[in-house]
């Protein structure tokens, strides 16, 4: 077609080149990390200067707080053995057989080992491992435990210190077998006789607020002292304590020890760990006076005498013991109740010395020694289960 000026109009087509969208390359898919579900345990660790005493869901346990970093492979099918990284550890009676380097506890190692104290724990129980390792779905992949921990410690105030020992038990070995450890909660630090407070508060009277604990460990003498709550399963808040290092069971023995050496019985030596069984195993006689026998060779020594004089000996050369002692007696004589705990209210002659000591001349004193005050500051901690699901 032309127009008025005879020019032809021609009509252009456009074709524009279709250029295909290249697809975004898709990332490959991660592999699936396989591991086994974490299982879940209760423990509560209480490791003092003398003894690591533990629950483990629901299994009381104790072993000396006695470690050993072992020179060489660890045997099998020992209690109490186990790998931390390249390091071999025993714990516990488990250190009497083995070679290596001895960590002892009350030499400022309490905090500084308390992954090795935690783990002990777990490897002292029976089968606690055993079930764990059977329980799982991979047999070839580690054992994954999630701790719920509950940490009795004078040492409250170190809970830094404390948090960067524990991330050092976060995978270890035992018998083979690789276990890795979460902590799950970390509201986990209680004081040393929280149990024994929990336990104590059941059978004090509703007219009392305060009352106190006199706790006699391995290592050392506290006196504590506790507000209890509105409500008869408030937990009770600790307003004061004072603990004397040094001024435990330890000291009892040191004392008993040079007592026994100024009495000419022919040369004898005598060793702590026969001293603390002879104690243990004492027997009241009445009116105050108790039978201690030691074993010598085929001899049997009588020296529950010996003992009362220790005892004096722990108060007259021990200036903090004496406060410590006269502070319960005042409390008594003000009608406050006093609870009795730790191992060394286990021992009879020890216990029955003390309450005399500081009873003398109260009417009717409020002093109660605790049923196993030996467990109780741990086992005493049941009553939190109760409450929290209250």
């Amino acid at each position: 077609m032309s127009n008025m000026n005879g020019t032809t109009n021609t009509t252009h087509n456009t074709v524009t080149d279709v250029v295909p969208i290249e697809a975004k390359p898709k990332k490959p898919a991660k592999p699936r990390v396989v591991q086994n579900a974490f299982q879940e345990i209760q423990a509560d660790l209480d490791a003092g200067s003398s003894q690591a005493k533990f629950v483990v869901n629901g299994w009381a346990g104790t072993y000396p707080s006695l470690a050993k970093e072992v020179s060489g492979d660890l045997p099998v099918g020992m209690s109490g053995c186990f790998s931390i990284g390249t390091k071999n550890y025993a714990v516990g009676q488990a250190t009497n057989s083995l070679g290596g380097n001895t960590i002892e506890a009350f030499r400022d190692n309490k905090i500084k080992f308390l992954h090795v104290w935690l783990i002990g724990a777990l490897t002292t129980h029976p089968n606690l491992l055993n079930k764990l390792a059977k329980e799982r779905k991979y047999k070839k992949l580690p054992v994954r435990i999630k701790l719920n921990l509950r940490l009795l410690s004078l040492s409250s105030s170190k809970k830094a210190d404390i948090a960067k020992v524990l991330g050092q038990s976060k995978q270890f070995t035992c018998e083979g077998i690789d276990y890795i450890l979460e902590i799950a909660n970390t509201d986990y630090l209680y004081p040393e006789s929280y149990g024994a407070a929990l336990e104590a508060t059941r059978s004090i009277s509703q007219d009392i607020n305060l009352f106190h604990l006199v706790d006699l460990g391995g290592g050392t003498l506290t006196l504590s002292t506790y507000q209890k709550g509105l409500e008869s399963t408030d937990p009770p808040k600790m307003i004061e304590q004072t603990a004397s290092s040094g001024s435990g069971m330890k000291s009892i023995l040191a004392k008993l020890s040079i007592v026994l050496a100024k009495v000419d019985r022919g040369g004898i030596s005598y060793y702590q760990e026969n001293l603390e069984s002879a104690l243990r195993n004492s027997k009241p006689l009445g009116k105050g006076e108790h039978s201690v026998k030691y074993r010598h060779g085929v001899e049997i020594l009588e020296i529950g005498t010996d003992v009362t004089f220790a005892l004096n000996e722990w108060v007259s050369k021990t200036p903090i013991v004496a406060e410590l002692l006269g502070r319960i007696s005042q409390a008594l004589l003000d009608g406050r109740p006093v609870y009795a705990t730790g191992g060394g209210f286990a021992i009879s002659v020890i216990a029955e010395w003390v309450a005399n000591y500081v009873c003398l001349g109260i009417d009717n004193p409020l002093f109660f020694i605790l049923d196993k005050p030996e467990q109780v500051n741990l086992t005493g901690l049941k009553h939190l289960d109760v409450e929290s699901k209250d």
